[in-house]
């Protein structure tokens, strides 16, 4: 019970999924075509180009799930599988440490560890997996049914890979414990990767990543999630630092116990400290395998916790720890949405062009679209291909290099980039109100025309084409409101925009944009209390946004930007 309500309470971490959108669109895809081997279905640029899906399993699970249950239930899938994932590592941490306080302690620290990372993607299934392999192997006989796990594991992600990197520590001890046994254990590593060839594309997905992994000069490796962690841009973890402390402190005291206070050598002890280096050093290489170590780490640390402080935790009753450990989780879990509209703000799906794509479907348009490379996939699930990308999150598995570079060039609008949108045979162009100049300097060119806006998103179309016949609104959403509310707000129509604002929260009452600039809205109009009371029931609805932060800084903003305007006011009167 503890365990369930402290890592449920580490689900919450608010990340923009913009891979998870592609994961479902194919899905949808095989199952629509009956077939696993995709040729490029979604863009124009990798068109005809094999797509090395290797994560074809976890693409189908996503989609048979949404089918079945709805896209917002994927926030209990989410839930499910950490909770899953870290009651394994507490399974063995108990076992290896064999003292439960401790192994709690350094499976909900690693946890804390691994929070920023855990995004509704099929990388879970990889902590998952990696969690059982720890589990069925530390201090046992790896089991004959092993290689059952990895023929699994390598159609749900790419991280079997590093499954099959740590085996090797993890048969050291059977090896020791039995030297007999080697060829008993040689076969079956030897399975265990054989097997992983039993996938739409053989051998090319354990082939692939080791040439991702050793190819510096690949332009995808400037992505934020390949980054070393200390290296500015993409996500941080912030206890990071703090856990290579922490597990340096624990191979200390343990190379210790084992050399000088142990009276036997134990080959378990040193397997475990060579899989946390191992992870370790991946980490700092790329911060996505942040959390591999944060599950590898824990057996060191539970382990030298045990050591250490043994004879204290003797002394707390064996009902203690739990009791306390399941106050602190429900205190952490509760205020946070237990219910599927936590889903919208786990994967922050109100920064994706929703009413854009709405009006899209709406009138059934079609063609080639330069788009902004985080909405690629949430592209291909609103028009199933009908709107053929310029690229999304699929990186080196669909897309060429120089690919890649072009989009990069437009992003950051380096010289030529017109040239790259003009050359692209794009018929539209999809991209964020509030990223670069790109749509304004796109316009002025007069080779391309606003054809429709959102509170987010702009789509424009070259000019030279033929004339769209008339088209049609959207019908009426909370999305479509938020989006009329944010155009009255920008043109000073403070009360209309209040009034849609409103109108867009009846129907989804926990859209976030519309709280906060419904808040906007009421503090232009002098209302700061109930703006106030705007922001309360944002935070409400989700902890952790520091909307009240945005607020106050929001309001001194309006306070000095009054002030100079009334003086240049009093100025010009004088």
């Amino acid at each position: 019970l503890a365990g369930v309500l402290v890592f449920w309470s580490f689900g919450y971490t608010i990340m923009r999924g913009s891979d998870l959108w592609w994961h479902i669109a194919g899905g949808r895809w095989m199952v629509d075509n009956g077939t696993l081997f995709v040729r490029e279905p979604f863009s124009f640029t990798a068109e005809g180009r094999w797509w090395l899906n290797d994560a074809w399993l976890s693409d189908v699970i996503f989609y048979l799930w949404t089918d079945a249950f709805g896209l917002a239930s994927l926030a209990y899938w989410k839930w499910l599988l950490i909770v899953l994932t870290w009651l394994v590592v507490l399974r063995f941490l108990v076992r290896v440490s064999e003292e439960p306080i401790a192994a709690f302690v350094a499976a909900t620290f690693g946890l804390a560890v691994a929070a920023p990372f855990l995004d509704v993607r099929p990388q879970l299934y990889s902590f998952l997996g990696f969690a059982i392999l720890l589990d069925v192997c530390w201090q046992r006989r790896p089991p004959l049914w092993l290689p059952l796990l990895f023929v699994v594991w390598v159609n749900l992600h790419a991280g079997f890979l590093i499954g099959l990197v740590v085996l090797p520590f993890l048969m050291l001890p059977a090896l020791r414990a039995a030297p007999q046994r080697w060829l008993s254990l040689a076969v079956l590593g030897i399975g265990c990767v054989l097997v992983c060839g039993i996938n739409p594309n053989g051998f090319e997905v354990v082939l692939r990543p080791l040439r991702y992994a050793f190819d510096t000069t690949s332009p995808f490796r400037s992505l934020g999630e390949w980054k070393p962690p200390f290296e500015p841009g993409g996500i941080q973890s912030w206890l990071f630092p703090y856990a290579i402390g922490v597990f340096a402190a624990g191979v200390v005291a343990v190379v210790v116990d084992d050399l000088f206070l142990s009276r036997r050598r134990r080959i378990d002890v040193w397997a475990m400290i060579g899989v946390g280096v191992l992870t370790l050093a991946m980490s700092l290489r790329s911060r996505r395998f942040i959390p591999f170590f944060a599950i590898a780490y824990a057996p060191v640390v539970a382990y030298s916790m045990a050591l250490v402080g043994r004879q204290l935790l003797a002394r707390v009753p064996w009902y203690a720890g739990p009791a306390v450990a399941a106050a602190i989780g429900a205190y952490w879990l509760l205020p946070y949405p237990q219910s599927s509209y936590a889903f919208d703000y786990l994967t922050a799906r109100y920064e994706f062009p929703v009413e854009t794509c709405d009006f899209i479907e709406k009138n059934e348009l079609e063609g080639n679209v330069f788009n902004y490379y985080n909405w690629g996939g949430y592209l291909h699930l609103c028009t199933n291909g009908r709107m053929r990308v310029f690229i999304d999150g699929r990186a080196g598995t669909a897309f060429r290099d120089e690919t890649f570079v072009d989009y990069i060039t437009v992003l950051q609008q380096k010289p030529g980039w017109r040239a790259v949108v003009d050359e692209s045979r794009a018929e539209w162009f999809l991209w964020p109100l509030n990223v670069g100049r790109q749509l304004a300097d796109l316009i002025a060119t007069g080779r391309w025309e606003l054809v429709y806006r959102d509170y987010k998103s702009a789509l424009l179309r070259r000019s030279e084409l033929a004339p769209l016949p008339p088209l049609a609104s959207t019908d009426d959403s909370p999305h479509r409101r938020l989006s009329v509310g944010w155009f009255a707000l920008l043109e000073g129509r403070f009360a209309e925009a209040e009034e849609s604002l409103r109108g867009a929260l009846e129907l989804a009452p926990h859209l976030s944009p519309a709280c906060t600039n419904l808040a906007r809205a009421q503090a232009f109009q002098g209302d700061v209390v109930g703006g106030m009371e705007t922001i309360r029931g944002c935070d409400e609805s989700f902890p952790g946004q520091r909307k009240r932060e945005w607020y106050l800084r929001f309001l001194d903003a309006l306070r000095k930007r009054q002030a100079a305007e009334a003086e240049e006011r009093a100025g010009g009167s004088r």
